[in-house]
């Protein structure tokens, strides 16, 4: 079944745009100004039209709950993501539903359990030494590729199995080919966005078939081994395809995201080194050794709030969409069956109904005083909702507080006088000029 499009929609307010091409291009260059200013015109549900097809936006932490979690049950995520995602991530889990998605994501939870986890908190504080090493000597530095490279590594080791020795940048170029051909025209010419991100799928197909036989008959206690020993729905053990369908989504998941997130952060304290001193004061006195226990990570308190102060102004994702399974109301708005719907994170972390000064980098807001994201329920959700959570956040937060634990002890971030970054929204979020800082020992 096709998905609803504009002309299907008109009963909903929303700009048509340009013809074939919609309002994709204002979207594309700054998402967050785009959905502000038609937000701003259209209320809290409207219609948006690209290339891919016309969409429902939803706005607000009430939206958030009713379409994430109040009637899960009542969309999918196939047909709403395939229209992009089809040739590039087929069969990850993001693209599955019901039973089916249900069954994978149980597999892949054990590799999130409590002992799993500690055994990767275990590996890490050696890992990241190891990691961070190449910053000795070094002034300057173009933080997203360098966190790039560091949260491959781990999640590389930690999930795959594969040494730290290994040269991955053919692997980090691919994954980055496929993010960015995830909104190119899909036209799978050689030298085209999309045919670069067709190449880099390729790319890693080989690259994993390479290695799972091996895995196969000498498994592991990582992800990759866990997956080659499973047994699908009807009891047969996952073909090579399955598995490292799984794997390609798996890598970007696990990674990209994490180093969007550490590179911002690096930002926010760099360009406001009150915070980065109180961190820094908090990681001294804390003075975790290792080995620790994942739960001792929460006693870096001034960390946890930078980093959710980060998330809720820069969610790595912005939005997630389902397909509409049956008609809805949403908002006082009929919203046809088979509509693609999106939910729009950065809306409503950015919403004043809900922050106090919501464009202004202020952590205290998530203190146990003040609590902002509990004003309303969903206000805060860098991790989604519902049946298709993350289901590797508790890796990204622990990933994240040990590599900037380690950072922060040995070094002073800041930035030239008067420099903002600029951040490219879609499809993830990226500083656009790869982030030029200044780093010096302690």
């Amino acid at each position: 079944m096709s998905l609803s499009t504009f002309k299907q929609l008109q009963h909903i307010p929303g700009d048509k745009g340009l013809p074939f091409i919609g309002t994709f291009i204002p979207f594309v260059r700054d998402a967050t100004a785009y959905y502000t200013s038609q937000r701003k015109k259209h209320g809290d549900v409207f219609v948006s039209n690209s290339i891919f097809g016309a969409s429902v936006v939803l706005c607000g932490p009430a939206a958030n709950k009713f379409l994430l979690v109040d009637q899960a049950k009542f969309t999918t995520n196939k047909e709403a993501w395939e229209v992009s995602l089809s040739d590039l991530f087929p069969n990850g889990l993001m693209l599955m539903d019901g039973a089916q998605h249900k069954y994978h994501r149980s597999i892949m939870l054990d590799a999130f359990k409590k002992a799993p986890m500690q055994g990767y908190l275990d590996m890490m504080p050696e890992l990241v030494d190891d990691l961070l090493h190449p910053l000795k000597g070094q002034s300057n530095l173009l933080f997203f590729p360098f966190f790039k490279q560091v949260t491959l590594k781990i999640a590389g080791n930690v999930f795959f199995g594969i040494p730290l020795t290994e040269d991955l940048s053919k692997v980090n170029t691919a994954v980055t080919d496929i993010v960015n051909a995830s909104l190119a025209i899909p036209v799978n010419l050689p030298f085209s966005k999309y045919g670069k991100g067709i190449k880099g799928r390729q790319f890693l197909i080989k690259y994993f078939k390479s290695i799972i036989g091996e895995r196969r008959t000498n498994p592991g206690n990582d992800l990759f081994s866990k997956l080659c020993q499973a047994k699908n729905e009807d009891g047969a053990q996952f073909t090579d395809q399955e598995i490292i369908d799984h794997l390609i989504f798996i890598l970007m998941a696990s990674h990209d995201t994490t180093a969007i997130t550490l590179s911002l952060m690096s930002y926010f304290l760099a360009k406001n080194p009150e915070w980065q001193d109180k961190v820094r004061a908090e990681i001294n006195t804390v003075n975790l050794q290792s080995p620790f226990q994942v739960k001792d990570l929460r006693q870096l308190e001034k960390l946890g709030l930078v980093m959710k102060e980060t998330l809720r102004l820069h969610p790595p994702l912005i939005m997630v969409a389902r397909k509409l399974e049956k008609e809805m109301i949403i908002n006082d708005v009929r919203v046809p069956k088979n509509t693609a719907v999106n939910a729009v994170f950065q809306m409503t972390h950015l919403d004043a109904d809900t922050w106090t000064n919501p464009m202004t980098f202020d952590p205290e807001r998530f203190n146990k005083e003040r609590k902002e994201q509990t004003k309303c329920p969903f206000s805060y959700a860098p991790f989604g909702a519902g049946p298709h959570h993350c289901i590797g956040y508790g890796f990204a937060e622990m990933s994240v507080k040990v590599v900037m634990m380690e950072l922060l002890k040995q070094y002073k971030l800041s930035v030239p006088t008067g420099y903002e970054c600029a951040i490219r929204d879609v499809p993830l979020k990226q500083p656009k000029d790869d982030l030029p800082m200044f780093i010096s020992a302690i």
